[in-house]
């Protein structure tokens, strides 16, 4: 049969069969311009595609010095691409969220930030650096089977801009069975408290990173008082370990 009607009946596109025959994965015969493939061939091919795949072996990260390193130098020259491919590998090789933000991320992020206070970085590399973590991390929020812990509302208070406290915190959370709802900055509190109902929100957990924005979050912290909803602070040395132990341990049931 032809290559198309191959790659119909293995329900991929033509170009991925015919990839997969360059490779040597898929026989075929080219006759003119077209490939014909054997049916033993093909009938190979679908059983072998319908065998379960054996899980990933789990990545060990022996050096997070080195890991930091190479991110580092991606992140100030701009490549976007090896930034995610490398943060992405991390992931696929089973390496925690907790750990990839707190071994690699966070460092990284420390030293952009001590560079730009020095002046050895502008303000323009600096959000750009953010920017790539930022769609990094987008990417590693997933929900894993089982039951959900619980909703949690993941804000920042106004007055405080550092929005990637805000994200890891909540792609920890996603990660840890917990029906997340990521609000980022400048929210006002009535709004918090709105949404937070209208989710049934087990939790609001604010994220502060600028000490001049403690009054704003403590403020907030009162109104969720009034309304009897739950609430957690976390950043400013709070690790994502800890903040996961403290969501579990103030909404355990007795």
């Amino acid at each position: 049969m032809e290559l198309k009607d191959a790659a119909n009946q293995l329900g991929v596109h033509y170009q991925t069969a015919y990839q997969w025959v360059r490779a040597g994965r898929l026989h075929a015969e080219k006759i003119g311009t077209v490939y014909n493939v054997n049916e033993s061939d093909l009938r190979r091919l679908i059983n072998e595609r319908s065998e379960p795949s054996p899980p990933p072996e789990m990545m060990h990260v022996r050096d997070w010095r080195v890991q930091q390193e190479k991110l580092l130098n991606h992140l100030l020259r701009g490549e976007e691409s090896a930034a995610r491919a490398k943060i992405q590998r991390l992931a696929d090789g089973k390496v925690s969220i907790v750990d990839i933000c707190e071994q690699l991320l966070s460092p990284v992020l420390k030293e952009i930030g001590e560079r730009w206070v020095n002046r050895t970085l502008t303000i323009a590399e600096e959000h750009r650096a953010s920017a790539i973590i930022e769609r990094s991390l987008a990417n590693l929020m997933f929900s894993p089977v089982g039951r959900p812990k619980g909703v949690v509302v993941v804000a920042t208070p106004p007055g405080d801009e550092h929005s990637l406290p805000s994200i890891m915190a909540t792609a920890a959370l996603r990660n840890n069975r917990w029906i997340t709802h990521h609000l980022g900055a400048q929210i006002p509190a009535e709004d918090l408290v709105k949404i937070s109902k209208d989710v049934g929100a087990t939790l609001v957990v604010l994220t502060l990173t600028n000490p001049e924005a403690m009054t704003s979050a403590q403020s907030i912290e009162r109104i969720l008082d009034q309304h009897n909803i739950a609430h957690l602070r976390g950043g400013m040395g709070t690790k994502l370990r800890d903040l996961l132990e403290s969501v579990d341990t103030l909404t355990k049931k007795d």
